[in-house]
């Protein structure tokens, strides 16, 4: 179940009562131009007491309610480094992107802590295991997710005694295959490390894609994750122009937040 009210200033994954898994939509902001309107991203270009604005309207709603006390943010580099988070760690890159966490996934068992990324098109995955209390957030853009980041936050989880069948994920938000072209060499390189990257690789001559929603999907039941506790938003940001922001439609833009909390 899925909130899609385009009234709203934000996407939720209303699955489970004991989270809070929320995307931002760019709408209800201060920014202008390329950064229009609701951009919470320091590290874009946008002017930083706009973004800050735009960041009080957003995390003062009720649903959010983020602050440095119970907050954390990544410093993303399209990585697949994945780090366990918190509270000793809250107040981690809310004022400064450079001095978020140097990962692009999280994961903790403490409620009460926002863990955050940011994104244009990139797959938000979003990660619960009710049977141990623990959520991740993962930032899954085509180097994370080649790179099977996901596989990496689930096989973490592992070893702390979760089971493939305790791990809940939402695809949140992101660019559908259809707007992630790729080169013919670069899906020949791809496809030459086999195994579930083939699978996400589509051809339709002169041009090539690559399909991170099912990449990530099947990196996710390669490890035992049922199909049935994986679930999607359906949502392509870059056809959604209007609602999210999307670096492959504009290149100079904004950044959609995720994040993902116990309550």
């Amino acid at each position: 179940m899925y909130n899609k009210n385009r009234r709203h200033l934000m996407y939720k994954w209303n699955d489970f009562k004991k989270i809070t898994a929320v995307t931002s939509k760019r709408t209800g902001g201060f920014s202008t131009g390329d950064f229009s309107s609701l951009n919470l991203a320091l590290h874009v270009g946008d002017d930083k007491e706009t973004v800050f604005k735009n960041r009080e309207c957003f995390f003062g709603k009720k649903e959010v309610m983020m602050a440095p006390k119970n907050s954390v943010f990544v410093a993303q580099n399209h990585s697949t480094i994945v780090k366990k988070v918190t509270f000793k760690d809250a107040g981690r890159g809310f004022y400064d992107f450079n001095d978020g966490i140097k990962a692009d996934a999280l994961y903790t068992d403490e409620p009460g802590l926002n863990l955050a990324i940011y994104h244009a098109d990139c797959v938000p995955v979003f990660i619960y295991v009710p049977t141990h209390n623990i959520v991740g957030i993962i930032h899954a853009g085509e180097q994370g997710s080649v790179g099977n980041i996901t596989g990496i936050l689930v096989r973490k989880l592992f070893l702390e005694g979760v089971k493939p069948e305790e791990v809940y994920a939402h695809i949140g938000p992101s660019a559908s295959m259809g707007h992630r072209v790729i080169t013919k060499e670069r899906a020949f390189e791809l496809a030459a490390l086999g195994g579930d990257i083939i699978k996400a690789i589509k051809a339709t001559e002169p041009q090539y894609f690559i399909d991170l929603p099912l990449l990530n999907t099947l990196q996710l039941r390669t490890l035992g994750v049922p199909l049935s506790n994986i679930t999607y938003s359906n949502i392509c940001t870059y056809e959604n122009n209007d609602e999210y922001y999307s670096y492959a439609r504009n290149k100079v833009t904004g950044r959609n937040i995720s994040f993902i909390r116990l309550n």
